[in-house]
């Protein structure tokens, strides 16, 4: 049997800087899974997804991880890369059913900002669209944003280390 494709599944409230680390995660190697919404692009910042019609995400033959939030749909697709570790941002419902398929072995990391943090990150409907969220699933791991971009880094690099060595130095 060929060895899982591990998945860094990014999971938090808006703002909370799950891109962020996404980011950072990939100028160390580790590869975005590419997210695909049927969203309207919300600024010409809004690099972290490709936007689709209704019709293109169904001709979608290889999505992974397919959700509805709001009234609009995402999915997954992996990139092609030889690579066996890969960050993905995703909802916990994405991240329910990323755990069930077993081509994946995943860890699950929930982000957590303070609240008067992510009201500067975000926007407003966003940011009261997400703050009465309460998330349900258990999380492998935690990071905490409150605080400099340089120590998130630093936390981000030294956890992707820690999961290199339990996944057999990927």
């Amino acid at each position: 049997m060929a060895d899982k494709i591990k998945i860094i599944a990014i999971v938090g409230k808006s703002g909370s800087g799950k891109s962020s680390i996404a980011d950072m995660l990939s100028e160390e190697g580790v590869p975005a899974i590419q997210s695909y919404t049927t969203r309207p692009k919300r600024g010409e910042g809004d690099t972290h997804h490709v936007f689709l019609t209704e019709e293109e995400f169904d001709r979608l033959d290889d999505s992974i991880a397919s959700t509805k939030y709001g009234k609009y749909r995402y999915c997954g697709r992996l990139p092609e890369s030889d690579s066996k570790i890969f960050s993905y941002v995703i909802d916990e419902v994405g991240l329910a059913m990323l755990r069930k398929d077993d081509r994946f072995e995943v860890f699950s990391l929930m982000v957590i900002a303070p609240s008067h943090e992510r009201m500067d990150r975000t926007s407003k409907e966003r940011f009261e669209r997400d703050n009465d969220y309460v998330y349900s699933l258990k999380y492998d791991g935690v990071i905490l944003n409150n605080k400099s971009l340089e120590l998130l880094k630093k936390e981000t690099i030294d956890l992707l280390k820690k999961l290199k060595e339990k996944w057999n130095n990927l």
